[in-house]
């Protein structure tokens, strides 16, 4: 696994860190004896009524997982190709603190809002 030298090395290795950790999780949650496609051995005795939520919430866990996991992938693409760090919508840079905080930003502090704002509730 190579690691760059370059202005991002910090949120590159977070990243990668990150996506190992995501990794395992998906792994687990997808295939363990509890996960949506194992065994599920421990819920052979639940309520039924219990037992869909507890499948919503895997399933939902899951595709959380799964999306950090395309913005991560996404992110270290575009460290890549060295467009990391430069706003998507007005092509600034975003800020050193906003990408140490969410190293998969896309958008600067201002685009970001206003993103928000324009696909609030949907």
């Amino acid at each position: 696994m190579a690691t760059t030298s370059g202005p991002y090395a910090q949120q590159q290795q977070a990243l990668r860190a990150r996506r190992e950790t995501l990794l395992a999780e998906l792994r687990r949650e997808l295939h363990g004896d509890d996960g949506l496609l194992g065994l599920r051995s421990h819920r052979d005795d639940t309520d039924p009524e219990l037992s869909a939520p507890l499948d919503a919430l895997d399933l939902a866990q899951a595709l959380r997982d799964d999306a950090e996991f395309r913005r991560i992938e996404a992110a270290l693409q575009r460290i890549d190709n060295g467009s990391y760090g430069s706003c998507a919508d007005c092509g600034e840079p975003i800020e050193e603190h906003r990408l140490a905080a969410e190293p998969t930003a896309l958008r600067c502090v201002g685009c970001q809002d206003r993103f928000e704002r324009t696909h609030a509730g949907g």
